[in-house]
C-alpha cells in the first residue's frame, strides 16, 4: 500500500467533472482541517446551565405577573391600560467578549436604548429593537431567546412585528397561514421590487389587491385573510402568544379597509372573540396606517380577514404588550444587508416613530464569505452607507452591529475554516465604528477559526451539517452570549449615569 500510494497519482480523472482520489502519504498526515479545533467545554456548559435557567425564569415570570401594578391611562379607550414594574435585577459575570466601541471613546452608542430601558421602571411605554439578520436568524432563532430575555427582565411580550406572507421559513414561535391571492414584494431576493417604494420595517410590503394604476380605478372590493397561531413548542417561559395589542401597519389610499379578527384564546373556559372595523383611508402612498385592537389574552390563534380596494397596502402585523421590550425577527434570506438604502427614507422614518424603535441590531456577512476576494473596502463602504442611511433618519437611534459568524468548507477529508472570514468581520467593525455604532465580535465570541466545525461535533451538536447554521441549541447560547453582552454595557451605563440616575 505504501508503495502504491507513492507510486500512483493523487487523482485519476474520469471525465470533466469526475475522478478517483487515490490515499496519499499526506491523508495520514494531520492537515489543517484535522487541527482546527476549539474547546467546546465553555459552550456546551452554558447549554446546560441555560436549561436549569428556563426552570428559573419560570418562576420569575410567575411572581412578575402577581407584581404587575396596572394604571388606567388619561383619555385611554377600549380599556387600554398601560403597566409597569421595577426591572427585574441581575447579576452579570464576567463576560469574556464584550460590546466594542468605536476607539473615539464613544461608549456612548447604545447609551439611548439604555436610558429607554431604565426609564420603563417609571414611566410605562413600549420600545422596540429590531433584529435584522440573514439566514442565520431565520425562523426566529437567536432573536427568540434574546426576546424572552429582555421581556422577562423589563417587561413585555408577544413575537413583535411579523409578516403577512412567509413561506420560506418555520418559527418556532408563530406560524402563519394565507390566502394564495397574497403577493410580497422586497428589497431584495426573488420578490424584489423597485428602489425607494414604501417598504416597511420588515423591508417588504404585502398585498393581495392590485396595486394603483389607470386601470383600477373601478370600486371593487377584494377579500382575503391570514392566521397565525401558536406553534406547541412554547414552554411555560414563554410569552410569545401573550398579546395586549395588535397592530396593523398598512396603507389604503382609495377607501377604507375593512378588517375582521377573531382571537381563539388559549384559556379552557375562554370564548373566541371577534372584532371588526373599518379602517381610516390615508389620502396617498407613503403614509403609514397604523391600526392597535386591545385585547389581553394568550391565544392559540388570530384570524384576520380583509376587505380592500386596489393600492391597498400592508407593512406587517405585531403582537405586542403595551409597555416593556418587543423585539421583531427580520430574517432577509441571501442577503448581504447592503440593500436598506433602496427604501423609502421617509417612509422608514413613520415606522421607526410610530413603533418607537430605540435599536436596530444588524447581523449579516454569511453570504459574503463564499466568495473571497483579496481585499473588503468596498464591503465596509457598503456597510457604512447603510449605516448612514439609518443614522440620517433618526440621529439618536442606537445600532449594534454583529459580526460575522464561523463558516467552514470541505478542505480534503475534512472541513475548515474560510480563511477570509476575520477580513470581513474587520470590515463590518471598520464600518460599525466609521458611523458611530457599537460592534460585536461574534466569530471570536463562537471561539475563532474552527469554532463552526466544533461546533457541528460538539455532542451535543450546536450547528447544522451545513457547517453555516447554529441550530436551535446553538442558537440560545449566542443569544445568551449577546443578552449579556448587552447587560454588561447597560450595567456600566448605569454606572457612569448613577449620579444622573441615582
Amino acid at each position: 500500500m505504501a508503495v502504491i500510494m507513492v507510486m500512483s497519482p493523487k487523482e485519476i480523472p474520469l471525465g470533466n467533472d469526475l475522478a478517483i482520489k487515490v490515499m496519499s502519504v499526506e491523508d495520514f498526515s494531520p492537515s489543517e482541517a484535522d487541527t482546527q479545533q476549539v474547546d467546546m467545554t465553555a459552550f456546551l456548559e452554558k447549554q446546560v446551565q441555560l436549561d436549569s435557567l428556563a426552570k428559573v425564569r419560570e418562576a420569575q415570570l410567575a411572581a412578575q405577573e402577581d407584581s404587575i401594578n396596572r394604571l388606567k391611562l388619561a383619555g385611554a379607550t377600549d380599556g387600554k391600560e398601560m403597566t409597569t414594574r421595577k426591572e427585574r435585577t441581575e447579576t452579570i459575570g464576567d463576560v469574556k467578549y464584550t460590546i466594542q466601541y468605536p476607539d473615539s471613546g464613544a461608549y456612548y452608542a447604545l447609551d439611548n436604548f439604555f436610558a429607554s430601558l431604565q426609564s420603563l421602571s417609571e414611566k410605562p411605554n413600549l420600545i422596540r429593537v429590531v433584529h435584522y439578520g440573514d439566514s442565520q436568524v431565520e425562523g426566529d432563532r437567536i432573536t427568540d431567546y434574546l426576546r424572552n430575555r429582555m421581556q422577562t427582565r423589563f417587561g413585555g411580550c408577544g413575537v413583535g412585528i411579523v409578516p403577512l406572507l412567509e413561506k420560506q421559513a418555520f418559527r418556532n414561535t408563530i406560524s402563519s397561514d394565507e390566502a394564495g391571492n397574497w403577493q410580497k414584494i422586497a428589497v431584495y431576493g426573488d420578490n424584489k421590487g423597485k428602489p425607494n417604494q414604501f417598504y416597511g420595517l420588515l423591508a417588504s410590503m404585502y398585498r393581495f389587491a392590485p396595486a394603483l394604476n389607470k386601470d383600477s380605478l373601478s370600486d371593487k372590493v377584494y377579500k382575503s385573510w391570514v392566521k397565525y397561531k401558536e406553534t406547541g413548542y412554547l414552554s411555560k417561559t414563554d410569552l410569545n402568544n401573550k398579546i395586549e395589542n395588535i397592530k396593523i401597519l398598512y396603507n389604503s389610499p382609495k377607501n377604507e379597509l375593512t378588517t375582521s379578527i377573531t382571537i381563539d384564546r388559549a384559556g379552557k373556559n375562554e370564548n373566541d372573540t371577534t372584532f371588526k372595523y373599518k379602517l381610516p383611508q390615508q389620502d396617498q402612498r407613503g403614509v403609514v396606517g397604523l391600526f392597535e385592537q386591545v385585547i389581553e389574552t394568550r391565544f392559540k390563534k388570530v384570524n384576520m380577514s380583509f376587505e380592500a380596494e386596489a393600492g391597498t397596502e400592508f407593512y406587517g402585523v405585531a403582537f405586542d404588550c403595551h409597555t416593556g421590550v418587543a423585539v421583531d425577527n427580520v430574517a432577509l434570506r441571501g442577503s448581504a444587508g447592503v440593500e436598506f438604502t433602496k427604501m423609502n427614507k421617509d417612509f422608514v422614518r413613520q415606522h421607526l416613530k410610530k413603533m418607537n424603535v430605540k435599536l436596530l441590531i444588524l447581523q449579516f456577512g454569511v453570504n459574503v464569505v463564499p466568495s473571497p476576494v483579496s481585499n473588503y473596502s468596498f464591503y465596509e463602504k457598503l456597510v457604512i452607507k447603510q449605516l448612514r442611511f439609518f443614522k440620517s433618519i433618526d440621529p439618536d437611534l442606537a445600532i449594534l452591529v454583529v459580526g460575522v459568524s464561523d463558516m467552514a468548507h470541505k478542505s480534503g477529508t475534512g472541513y475548515v475554516s474560510y480563511a477570509n472570514i476575520p477580513k470581513i468581520r474587520d470590515a463590518q467593525r471598520n464600518a460599525a465604528f466609521a458611523t458611530g455604532c457599537a460592534f460585536w465580535d461574534l466569530y471570536e465570541a463562537m471561539g475563532g477559526a474552527g469554532a463552526m466545525k466544533s461546533w457541528v461535533s460538539s455532542r451535543p451538536p450546536l450547528a447544522g451539517k451545513d457547517y453555516t447554521h447554529f441550530n436551535s441549541r446553538g442558537a440560545t447560547v449566542v443569544g445568551e452570549m449577546l443578552y449579556e453582552a448587552l447587560m454588561k454595557s447597560y450595567e456600566e451605563y448605569k454606572e457612569r449615569n448613577k449620579v444622573i440616575f441615582p
